[in-house]
């Protein structure tokens, strides 16, 4: 599975030493309440687990690579997880993973469809010639529509991050 062999090749060579990324510190300034079910999509090391977990958040790790010992292994098209289970979803590094960007769509419409509140996509610019390359434009379309609102954004050269609202205000 192409997601599963360029993360582990990616994340094998990850020197980041943060302690939880910057879409974690963009949802914790832009959310007035405490996180309390979160799930963790591309959990890799858990440093955003372990961070949210301290805080007092119910986290869940998923990815699809096993090897990451995530608590459920699925790819994110089809996610085992029922509608609206999580405050919040943490989408960290995936998009230009995924075996094409005509998955994109699906896995959009699947974070919301699990998320009760809020959306954190969280991605860069892979110097991988296998990784999918981007426009940050091109994934902030994906989460454009009437029911859905962008809170934060925060694009810079090689990292693009989006705090979405999936809390439905017509």
């Amino acid at each position: 599975m192409r997601i599963r062999i360029l993360r582990e090749q990616y994340c094998a060579k990850c020197k980041i030493k943060a302690p939880r990324s910057t879409g974690v510190r963009l949802l914790l300034e832009t959310v007035e309440k405490p996180l309390q079910r979160v799930i963790d999509f591309g959990c890799s090391t858990w440093r955003n687990s372990k961070y949210l977990e301290n805080l007092g958040a119910f986290v869940v790790r998923v990815d699809a690579s096993p090897n990451t010992r995530p608590d459920i292994v699925a790819y994110p098209t089809h996610m085992p997880i029922r509608q609206k289970a999580f405050d919040t979803v943490l989408f960290t590094h995936i998009f230009m993973f995924l075996q094409s960007k005509q998955e994109w769509p699906q896995v959009a419409s699947e974070l919301v469809r699990i998320s009760k509140g809020y959306v954190i996509v969280e991605t860069y610019r892979v110097k991988h010639k296998e990784a999918l390359t981007y426009e940050p434009k091109e994934i902030e379309n994906l989460f454009k529509n009437n029911y859905i609102k962008i809170l934060r954004k925060y694009i810079r050269q090689d990292l693009q991050v989006f705090v979405i609202s999936t809390i439905f205000t017509n």
